[in-house]
């Protein structure tokens, strides 16, 4: 079972020590150990027991304090993510929240604001946390949607959260410690990085802002390794010359969701010199392959020794080197289906592997390289089309801060090749169709300007919705 009265300890071992630090808040040990024990004892007055399902949807700083309560009652946690409502599997008998939601009603809801944080810090701490009774007892639902947007969820007992809390090396957790991560807290993977923190009685640093305020972080701690997806570093770089900020102590920036740009990958030589590792994973089984990255975008992944990678055909059958197939893998501890979801479980899980829907082949030398995503790939005609190729192309060229190439269904009812295009005041759009019809071997035929590109938590497009916002145009 994992052990929560780990922070307790640290209360007392590190009385000085530092456990959270935000843009506005810094708590130590002791701070951290007595909100989450006074936050459980108010919790517990308002009605939550030990094996009901709650959902937290806080800041960082409020969210980790309270999951943290919640876990010392024993209750199943949850993060909110996105805007959609909630799935029928794991709808919550508790929302912990700024606001109302329809959804859950106001008799289930506690709103947790400024006033109530000050009414939980002026309380009395828990005396006898009940905890969790059993290895089995689920402790998380960690949810996942791919780049479909349809969200799935897979539980996590107790036991199971001290073999993932437990997991180390490079290949699970890259980069160097003090890390800061972009990705909300509420990300699977920075719920275990902060647990993983916690026992080893390290400090989680996170950033709600994307202001000034990131910055000052960066000059405040000694972060060595910034986490983030290629659109959060690109924004984080922008900021980072807009304020002339120098980061003697950034060693390594860590990329996932999708992958880097060469454009992208020199403003970070060229404004940081530091070191660029690009992860693949997913939520199922966290990291399977890290890549070292230099100047070039396309850089094989040496996979995680824990990890058993194949590449296999449709019939399941394991293909040689250099060809490509899609990618299945396990490992130890990984889900093995999806919470009362038979039917993703079945699509997913299939003979002991994890079947993520991306296309890709092993190099001559063992290394995994990327080929795109089976349910992305376009087909125009009977020509097939990998969009991220497109992307990659598109955001090389002047203006283009962000774009992602989607198909979109034309009056004649016959898909064709679109690109949306976040842009500044540099772009030339006649230059760009222009320098598009030269460079890719399948041009776009249709562009739309838009103000941002849709994305999951973990950075990854997603294309069907953008396909359904310009379809309805």
């Amino acid at each position: 079972m994992f052990d929560f009265g780990i922070l307790a300890k640290w209360a007392q071992d590190e009385p000085n020590g530092l456990a959270f630090a935000d843009d506005e808040y810094v708590l130590s040990f002791p701070q951290l150990n007595s909100l989450a024990l006074k936050t459980a004892a108010h919790l517990t007055e308002r009605g939550i027991v030990q094996g009901d399902l709650v959902c937290v949807a806080l800041p960082s700083y409020l969210e980790w304090s309270t999951t943290l309560a919640l876990h010392l009652l024993g209750v199943k946690t949850m993060s909110k993510i996105g805007r959609g409502g909630f799935n029928p599997e794991v709808f919550p008998d508790w929302l912990i929240t700024l606001q109302l939601d329809p959804e859950v009603g106001i008799e289930r809801t506690i709103i947790f604001d400024e006033a109530l944080l000050a009414t939980v810090v002026a309380g009395p701490e828990m005396k006898d946390a009940p905890g969790y009774s059993h290895g089995s007892d689920i402790v998380r639902f960690f949810s996942t949607s791919g780049t479909t947007g349809s969200r799935k969820y897979f539980a996590v007992t107790s036991d199971g959260l001290a073999s993932l809390v437990g997991r180390s090396g490079k290949s699970d957790f890259a980069g160097e410690d003090p890390l800061l991560s972009l990705f909300p807290f509420a990300m699977g993977a920075n719920y275990v990085r902060a647990l993983r923190g916690l026992v080893a009685g390290k400090p989680y640093f996170t950033c709600s802002f994307r202001d000034y305020r990131l910055t000052k972080m960066l000059r405040k701690y000694p972060i060595r390794t910034l986490l983030g997806s290629p659109v959060q570093i690109a924004n984080f770089l922008n900021l980072q010359m807009h304020t002339d900020t120098q980061l003697p102590n950034l060693k390594t920036i860590v990329m996932s969701g999708s992958t880097p740009s060469s454009k992208l990958l020199a403003r970070i030589n060229s404004q940081i010199g530091c070191e660029v590792l690009n992860g693949y994973g997913s939520a199922e089984a966290g990291n399977v392959a890290i890549s070292t990255i230099t100047q070039e975008s396309s850089i094989p992944g040496v996979i995680n020794p824990a990890v058993t990678l194949q590449i296999v055909d449709e019939a399941n059958q394991i293909l040689p080197a250099g060809a490509i197939g899609s990618i299945r893998y396990s490992r130890e501890g990984m889900a093995l289906s999806y919470y009362n979801n038979p039917e993703a479980s079945a699509e997913y899980f299939r003979e002991g592997f994890f079947y993520p829907g991306d296309l890709g082949f092993i190099d001559t030398q063992g290394r995994l390289v990327l080929a795109g995503r089976s349910n992305e790939v376009i087909n125009l005609g009977g020509v097939k089309v990998n969009p991220e190729n497109v992307d990659e192309i598109a955001m090389a060229q002047l203006g283009v801060l962000d774009c992602a190439a989607f198909a979109i269904m034309s009056q004649s009812g016959v898909d064709q090749l679109a690109l949306a295009l976040v842009t500044d005041k540099d772009f030339d759009l006649a230059l760009f169709k222009k320098t598009m019809e030269n460079k890719s071997i399948y041009p776009p035929t249709l562009y739309f300007p838009t103000k941002s590109i849709p994305r999951n938590e973990n950075g990854k497009i997603l294309r069907e919705e953008l396909r359904e916002n310009f379809e309805k145009k």
